[in-house]
């Protein structure tokens, strides 16, 4: 029989052809950001850009099954992207977020032609985001795409970085649309992505006032990049899996249990059943109760949205996911004498900053003592955070009122004081929402909300920092250094690998903080102390800000934005995401004494 000719030829021209597509674009994408809205030569690199859209779909929605030659590959791989359908899903949802960017870069083009100087920032965003969907269908189709992806779904930590990285990419180019802000002209692709960042990692750092940028549509958009970032990608990944009863590799499944802080396999389902359930019940009630409170305020107080539902529904989420975005002009500011509405948020604060395992701990004690069963005792976790969080709490509220009162407290009366001190010992360490000019406070003040920020929330909770119990048992360890005695906490005894974990933490964050503050010093004008709070808010995914988040460069915004990113996922999960696999010695070293201090 004779052989079958080769198709080589065939595949490599195949192979140059998304390549030849992705340089076209690149140069007429330059060729706009060069001259925008330049009359006849937008006009005709629009055009361009339009009819492009022709081959690239053609190239990007054609049948490219992976080869049976790879059946690593296809076990590695997520199922979305093993079949057809998943992939054509995928690229069938970038075809119509491509065709939304074109009517929009045409509507632009219309709509600027007599004075296109107050447009030229929006035709360049639209114009990148064009080259972004273009670059992100070409890559991920076929062998490659897939092989990326299934790299990343093989290890949990990696696919929850790469899982935050895309939402948030996703998210941004979302809010670039026209449908998604008030006005065209202040569509800035940066700033989307920014404050699609800032939102799906639970930050509440805002380079704009969302009431005044974005439509109902971005803030709904806003709204599900903040549940998605409360709940975490990762979780939500691991639910659908559950949920469709697919089976997950056992190292997989290791992985993911430990990042859930779950003690076995088996809680797995169980643990992400209740950290679905927990959070929508909790909000759900949270918006109600927000609902009734704010009925009682007049449209002046409320400016922004025209739906009471929807700010109560918007802040519900808001301060369960620790987020800290507002969609009312002026925030929370006009509430600082209303104790209903802060008590409210403040207990939307704590539920979500004590974390999921605490919660159901406490949701089954109420149980127990509801059945008038003889209630279980906590874990050394739960008793450990709760102890560590109502004593920060304790601590910054007295600070609040002693530092605070005649600086940024000036002029509010005892209950406004008050409220505004516990609300904001609340919210300081995680929450992002404030009651008071953060701007106008003592510079003791922020040096000490900064320490605050960095201990952040609870482990397994919508907040960030190094956690509560971090904090706990890096102080365990150095008071059992200066007695001389074993480490313990609450009469428990805590392992060495314990503290040398919570070291790790401390120590990654402090490195990855300073390198951050290091570099904005060198990019930004603006005053030391003011940076650093800006980049420890943004690391800890606090979003508390003295004013200065709109005036950074267009490289200070990217830089806070890696910030957030790399504060939500976690220093350790960064470092476990590009880590190589450990390696067994089969020799060991000998040790030796050096000197210490």
């Amino acid at each position: 029989m004779p052989p079958r000719p080769s198709s080589r030829p065939e595949a490599g021209r195949a192979s140059r052809v998304p390549a030849l597509l992705l340089l076209l674009g690149a140069a007429l994408s330059a060729a706009d950001w060069l001259r925008p809205l330049s009359g006849t030569h937008s006009l005709v690199v629009a055009g361009a850009l339009s009819l492009l859209v022709l081959p690239w779909a053609a190239v990007v929605l054609r049948d490219e099954r992976l080869p049976a030659t790879q059946p690593a590959l296809i076990d590695r791989g997520p199922r979305m992207f093993e079949s057809l359908r998943g992939r054509m899903v995928f690229h069938g949802s970038l075809l119509l977020l491509l065709l939304g960017f074109i009517a929009a870069k045409w509507l632009l083009l219309l709509h600027a032609s007599g004075d296109g100087a107050e447009f030229t920032g929006t035709s360049r965003s639209y114009t990148l985001a064009i080259l972004l969907v273009y670059a992100i269908g070409l890559f991920g189709r076929g062998v490659r795409g897939g092989r990326f992806i299934a790299l990343a779904a093989d290890h949990p930590a990696r696919l929850m970085a790469l899982s935050f990285g895309m939402t948030g990419l996703l998210g941004a180019l979302l809010l670039s649309l026209p449908i998604s802000a008030l006005r065209m002209s202040g569509v800035s692709l940066v700033d989307n992505l920014f404050m699609a960042f800032s939102a799906v990692c639970v930050t509440g750092l805002s380079v704009t006032a969302v009431s005044h940028t974005y439509s109902p549509f971005g803030q709904a958009v806003l709204c599900v990049l903040m549940q998605l970032g409360g709940l975490g990608i990762m979780v939500l990944s691991a639910s659908v899996l559950v949920l469709a009863r697919r089976r997950m590799r056992v190292r997989s499944s290791a992985v993911l249990a430990q990042m859930v802080d779950v003690a076995s396999l088996a809680g797995l389902r169980r643990t992400i059943a209740s950290i679905v359930l927990y959070t929508l019940a909790i909000e759900a009630v949270g918006a109600a109760v927000l609902y009734v409170q704010l009925l009682q305020h007049d449209r002046d107080t409320l400016a922004g949205v025209d739906s009471v539902a929807w700010v109560a529904v918007f802040h519900a989420i808001a301060a369960f996911c620790n987020a800290g975005l507002s969609n009312l002009h002026d925030g929370l500011l006009p509430f600082k004498g209303d104790a209903g509405v802060a008590a409210t948020l403040a207990v939307l604060i704590v539920l979500g900053g004590l974390g999921f395992p605490v919660l159901q701990e406490l949701i089954g004690a109420g149980f127990d003592k509801l059945r008038r069963r003889r209630l279980r005792a906590f874990s050394l976790h739960t008793r450990v955070s709760l102890r560590t969080s109502a004593l920060l709490l304790a601590v910054m509220a007295i600070a609040y009122l002693a530092l605070e009162w005649n600086a940024s407290m000036h002029g509010y009366d005892l209950k406004q004081r008050i409220t505004a001190a516990i609300f904001q010992s609340v919210s300081c360490r995680s929450g992002g929402l404030n009651l008071v000019e953060i701007g106008a406070m003592t510079q003791p003040m922020l040096v000490l909300t900064c320490a605050a920020m960095m201990i952040g929330a609870s482990p397994g909770s919508t907040g960030g920092g190094i956690k509560t119990t971090t904090f706990a048992v890096l102080f365990a360890g150095l008071r059992a250094e200066l007695s001389g005695r074993s480490p313990r906490l609450l009469d428990r005894a805590i392992p060495l690998l314990l503290i040398r974990k919570a070291m790790a933490v401390a120590f990654l964050s402090i490195a990855i903080v300073s390198g951050m503050l290091f570099l904005i010093l060198l990019l930004e004008p603006h005053e030391p102390l003011a940076l650093g709070f800006e980049v420890v808010s943004a690391f800890s995914t606090t979003g508390l800000s003295t004013g200065i988040t709109p005036e950074l460069s267009v490289a200070g915004k990217l830089l806070i934005t890696v910030s957030m990113f790399i504060g939500r996922i976690g220093p350790l999960t960064l470092a476990l995401a590009v880590s190589l696999p450990a390696q067994q010695r089969a020799v060991e070293l000998p040790a030796e004494r050096m000197m210490i201090g």
